[in-house]
């Protein structure tokens, strides 16, 4: 009796597997429903929905790839001609002066690469030179290059961005703010890895910089590219990005480096991309 009851319950089991799988229960099977051809509703920002438009509808790869070929789109200004509208009106909008990324110092009266020197101001590239940025057009891609101050700039060299919770070797000086300050030291202790932590009013900022020159260039790359800051950096960058949204400084920004050399940076005007693209693509 007890080999019977084995039997029967393999025969039940059996038939619900069947039935699962679409099973008619007479030994016929039938093809797993397929999906609905337009499961992918993803829809682009409202406010640029022209220049997205591509990406309507376009999921995971395919939404990586019309992206990247989005931003492709650049004019090649070179690098003076970029860091005249650096200094010009894109990091300076409609104020009498410019503010350092990296101190917060307001320089006043810059509008070129002159009255720039004058104040101790140069130009910043958040994708260091030396990891991929030395020719064009990433050289001259304005939506990395920041203005900022020259000890500041040179403090962080080409080190990695990150967070401090060892030995400081430099802080910014006279923040903007309370706790407003650049930081260059070892990520722990004393040895180890030197980071560059930026002042936290400016880290979505530049968080959102660095994955748009991923974006564009990985696929694309310069000589000597390398992803060595960046992926070291990846992590707390999302975490950044999401923690310091984009406000109506860095959109307008973003118009203005349209106006100059005629791409967006998407990581700006459509921040939920930190959750649309596949991971390896941030990778």
């Amino acid at each position: 009796m007890r080999g019977v009851r084995i039997e029967r319950q393999a025969l039940v089991l059996l038939l619900a597997a069947m039935v699962a799988c679409g099973g008619d229960g007479g030994g016929g099977a039938t093809s797993p429903t397929p999906p609905p051809t337009n499961a992918c509703t993803t829809t682009p920002p409202a406010s640029q929905a022209t220049y997205y438009a591509p990406a309507r509808n376009r999921c995971g790869p395919a939404l990586l790839t019309t992206l990247q070929q989005l931003v492709r789109g650049q004019r090649l200004l070179g690098y003076t001609a970029a860091r005249d509208s650096l200094y010009a009106f894109i990091d300076r909008g409609d104020r009498p002066w410019i503010i350092d990324a990296y101190t917060g110092r307001e320089a006043v009266g810059v509008n070129t690469r002159a009255t720039a020197a004058a104040a101790s101001i140069n130009t910043e590239h958040l994708w260091p030179r030396s990891r991929g940025a030395e020719v064009d057009p990433a050289l001259s891609d304005l939506h990395h290059l920041f203005s900022s101050d020259e000890t500041a700039n040179s403090q962080r060299s080409n080190f990695p961005f990150g967070l401090v919770r060892g030995t400081v070797l430099w802080t910014s000086p006279n923040p903007r703010s309370p706790g407003d300050v650049s930081r260059l030291g070892y990520a722990n202790g004393n040895s180890g890895p030197i980071v560059f932590e930026p002042r936290p009013s400016v880290r979505g900022d530049i968080a959102r910089a660095l994955l748009y020159f991923h974006l564009r260039y990985h696929t694309d790359r310069p000589s000597g590219y390398s992803v060595a800051n960046f992926s070291f950096e990846r992590d707390l960058l999302l975490a950044w990005a999401r923690e310091d949204p984009p406000d109506a400084w860095e959109r307008a920004r973003n118009d203005g480096v349209q106006r100059a050399q005629g791409n967006r940076n998407p990581f700006i005007d459509w921040p939920a991309l930190l959750d649309l693209l596949p991971a390896p693509a941030l990778n």
